[in-house]
């Protein structure tokens, strides 16, 4: 097998299509995902992001790539979002199905626990479908209603925890390891959202499946890959 190379941070994405729902989920199952340092927000908000990126010219080094990451929100770890008094709650890291394995190993490299995934969006006539198949299996399906008219963009950093050992490091101990991430992106009218997770029940994501959604958004957006803190 041809060694993969792991890239340089940071990376840049251009111009990907993605579709992110925010949902509540049973508390308890959340606090079991989260290390111990980390606390669950009281919003009991599950963030889940389903996107392409079907072009290698969108990517500084990635190339073509599919992704659904799914965070659970914590408490004292907000971020900056341009124009705006209140801070998008930080997001820890619980799912992460990428279908490149260039990106794998270039996240599984900073303690992003990623496995292969294959994810694909379909529009036809304002009606868009994403889905997330492990293994050849459906683990999550979701739907909305979607305009075509790019709305005014949105900016600003988004803060993103993982939780593991990084690659080099001799020692035993793990970190909380910190992303900040800046984006800019421009939504479209996104309605009559709904999300499905149909991967088995004995899975641990299946413990944090959608209560109810409280909001949806197709954006089309750009973003990087950044150099991680530890904390």
């Amino acid at each position: 097998m041809t060694k993969i190379n792991i890239l340089p941070a940071p990376q840049l994405v251009t111009d990907a299509w993605m579709l992110m729902m925010g949902f509540k989920s049973d508390p308890g199952a959340i606090r079991a995902l989260l290390p111990t340092r980390l606390e669950p927000h009281p919003n009991n908000m599950v963030v889940i992001n389903l996107y392409t990126v079907p072009d290698p010219s969108q990517t500084s080094g990635f190339g073509a790539y599919t992704l659904t990451y799914i965070t659970v929100q914590i408490k004292d770890h907000d971020s900056y979002i341009m124009g705006s008094d209140v801070g998008e709650p930080g997001r820890f890291w619980v799912g992460y199905f990428n279908s490149s394995e260039v990106v794998r190993e270039f996240t599984r490299s900073v303690g992003i626990p990623a496995e292969p995934g294959i994810t694909t969006l379909t529009k036809r006539k304002g009606k868009l479908k994403a889905v997330l198949e492990v293994g050849g299996q459906v683990f999550v399906e979701a739907t909305a209603d979607v305009d075509s008219k790019l709305q005014t963009a949105v900016g600003g950093h988004l803060n993103y925890f993982t939780y593991g050992r990084l690659q080099g490091n001799s020692s035993e101990s793990t970190h909380i390891i910190k992303f900040p991430i800046p984006f800019v992106s421009r939504p479209v009218r996104t309605e009559n959202a709904t999300i499905t997770f149909k991967m088995p029940e004995n899975h641990p994501l299946y413990s944090i499946r959608p209560i109810s959604i409280e909001w949806a958004s197709y954006v089309k957006g750009s973003f990087v890959y950044p150099q991680y803190q530890i904390i």
